[in-house]
């Protein structure tokens, strides 16, 4: 029987309460690829699917760009595996309650809030039919996929005869749709470098009918839920997790660390490795970094909360706004690859083995910063709006 979490330190204490479970399972979770039934179903008995998705659906509301920083940041200190999947599981249902037809919702969320996988490359096509679409195609990267009721993905409509269809000034349409989990076939191909506990395999769609109520235009779909924390657009309200899961994973590593160091002795005077003046400044950037990066996204992030807690509606952000929420996080993206790195050297070689937090949150963050989200040309971006030159940018 789940609960209902009904404030940011709620969700924070029904995450720490998981600490100790999710750590049990983390080498479980690499070994198999995905992430244990028993993970699966405590985050379900502690209503944490639900944690970012609105009350509307029978979700906790905590859809907030502060509150999915802290929330993912404290998962990933505990597990980056367990980390990655709220985000991804748990935001997907905030994404879906937040612009899916009435129609669509009440039947998504029918029975509450459940794990839900979802890719937003659009490696489809939906063919036009009277009333849906018809889909087909492969998707890489459905985190989650293996435990979720629901699966959505994202196509480029087309005619009968194949050609995109156009969508306001765009040249086509890019439709998200969802579908039940056994209309997806699922793909095993998940053997990677990092974020091995996520169950990321890639899924197929063949000839499905997808009606009209569980599908919508992906960019140009308005919000069809009324509060402000659900009309942010996309990409700026889902970016803070980003920031989140690395700060939490590297944040792990540093206490990790710092809890080990004294115990290393090191030859050939076999004092503590922490009492090495350079090994000490490592530490002490790393801890000054790490503290920069939690404060200054809480910071930003609390800026567009304030807004929308007195109700303004941030549905049409200026490029401006979403250029800058945007560069924070590949910011803190790069802040966490390096310090990760550092972190890891200075393990030495006892860090190499599994189960070792060291190499995994090594491996995990390094993963995590290949994601098209975070790369770097949002920085371009917003170079060109100090210049005053205009830009246009979907991914913002």
């Amino acid at each position: 029987m789940s609960v209902t979490i009904d404030s940011l330190d709620g969700a924070l204490e029904a995450v720490a309460k998981l600490g100790p479970v999710v750590r049990e399972h983390a080498q479980a979770a690499e070994d198999q690829r995905r992430l244990p039934r028993e993970v699966v179903d405590a985050f379900t008995d502690a209503g944490l699917w639900g944690v970012f998705a609105p009350v509307e659906v029978g979700g906790s509301g905590l859809g907030g760009l502060t509150q999915l920083f802290e929330i993912a940041r404290a998962m990933a200190y505990e597990d980056s595996s367990a980390g990655w999947a709220l985000f991804i599981c748990g935001t997907t249902p905030m994404l879906l309650a937040s612009k899916l037809p009435p129609e669509g919702r009440d039947e998504i969320f029918a029975d509450g809030v459940s794990p839900t996988a979802g890719v937003f490359m659009p490696s489809g096509q939906g063919r036009v039919v009277d009333g849906g679409i018809v889909v087909n195609g492969r998707w890489q990267f459905g985190s989650g996929i293996a435990h979720s009721p629901y699966v959505m993905g994202n196509v480029v409509v087309v005619d009968d005869s194949g050609a995109p269809t156009p969508s306001g000034d765009m040249p086509f349409e890019i439709r998200a749709f969802v579908v039940p989990a056994e209309e997806v076939t699922i793909v095993d191909d998940w053997r990677v470098a990092g974020l091995r506990g996520t169950g990321s395999m890639s899924f197929a769609v063949e000839d499905v009918m997808v009606p009209d109520r569980r599908t919508f235009d992906f960019f140009a779909g308005p919000p069809t839920i009324t509060h402000p924390k659900y009309r942010v657009p996309l990409f700026s309200s889902l970016g803070p997790a980003f920031a989140g899961l690395g700060a939490g994973i590297v944040r792990r590593m540093l206490d990790e660390l710092i809890a080990y160091l004294p115990t290393r002795l090191r030859p050939p005077t076999f004092e503590p490795a922490s009492a090495d003046p350079t090994i000490q400044l490592s530490i002490g950037q790393a801890a000054a970094t790490m503290r920069a990066v939690d404060e200054s996204s809480r910071g930003i992030f609390g800026s567009y909360d304030a807004r929308t807690d007195v109700g303004e509606d941030l549905a049409g952000l200026p490029m401006a706004n979403r250029a800058e929420i945007h560069q924070h996080i590949v910011w803190v993206r790069d802040r966490c690859v390096e310090t990760a790195a550092e972190l890891f050297r200075l393990g030495g070689a006892s860090s190499i083995y599994e189960p070792n937090i060291l190499q995994r949150g090594w491996r995990d963050v390094s993963v995590m910063g290949q994601h098209a989200y975070v790369g770097t040309a949002s920085h371009l971006l917003g170079a060109q709006l100090a210049f005053g030159q205009e830009v246009s940018s979907p991914l913002l």
